[in-house]
């Protein structure tokens, strides 16, 4: 077990809680834990990370909530497996997670990472003076080594500088965002459209003239009504789908 051979890295921004879940989640992954075992008590890892024990329960519940791990009372809390469902698009649901559901085996490639000065467009898009910088940031996504998405973030530098230190390859950029108050996200925007494969998604995706390509365009918001994304995304229109879970509204 490499779980008690970790330290919390108490000088980032990054909420403990959410390193102890990716702590976690990092030796279920890399098979320290098998499916079915038991993982330390909550005892165990308040004493050994000198953190209070509602941190870990915040981690736990994460874990629990996200399929990877289930309570058993009296028992204890045990290794799962998140259920494989339809689609591989799901709204805030980590990358990862979406594509584990299929039993697939997940990549990410992270093709470009800086801090730019914006065009008049993004600083507009992000509701910043043309002086502020931007993180773009650019990746490639991969289900079992078949390439099915890129994506394009612009984000301000000034609120989230901390992510440039942070592993785009194995970890997910929105639940980065949402494990920090300041960046927390409160809505989305998305505009979803059809359009023929670019020279660029057909060499990047590995697909033919004329393939089809839903392409997003996506704003989202933090609680304080700041804009912390303004992003694009190309998607393989034979092998995504979106799924919308929404309550209906009265009129």
């Amino acid at each position: 077990m490499q779980l008690f051979h970790k330290e919390l890295d108490r000088s980032t921004p990054i909420p403990l809680y959410f390193q102890l879940k990716s702590m976690i989640l990092d030796d279920i992954k890399n098979n320290e834990f098998a499916i079915g075992d038991m993982i330390p008590t909550e005892n165990e890892l308040v004493d050994y990370y000198h953190i209070s024990r509602s941190t870990v329960r915040q981690a736990i519940s994460a874990l629990v909530q996200e399929g990877w791990l289930t309570r058993k009372a009296s028992k204890g809390t045990f290794v799962t497996h998140p259920k494989q469902e339809s689609g591989f698009i799901r709204s805030f649901e980590p990358f990862y997670q979406q594509i584990e559901k299929q039993g697939k085996t997940p990549r990410t490639e992270l093709i470009d990472l800086n801090v730019i000065t914006p065009t008049p467009e993004i600083a507009k898009e992000l509701q910043l003076e043309p002086d502020q910088k931007v993180i773009s940031m650019f990746r490639r996504r991969f289900a079992d080594e078949v390439p099915i998405v890129t994506l394009q973030n612009y984000i301000p530098y000034d609120l989230c500088s901390f992510i440039l230190s942070y592993d785009f390859r194995t970890h997910s950029l929105y639940e980065l965002l949402m494990s920090n108050p300041e960046t927390q996200i409160a809505s989305t925007k998305t505009i979803v459209s059809a359009r023929n494969a670019t020279p660029e998604d057909r060499e990047l995706m590995n697909i033919k003239v004329n393939s089809p390509i839903l392409c997003s365009h996506t704003v989202s918001t933090t609680t304080q009504g700041k804009i912390i994304d303004y992003a694009f995304s190309h998607y393989r229109g034979d092998m995504n789908q979106f799924e919308f879970d929404e309550s209906p509204k009265i009129r």
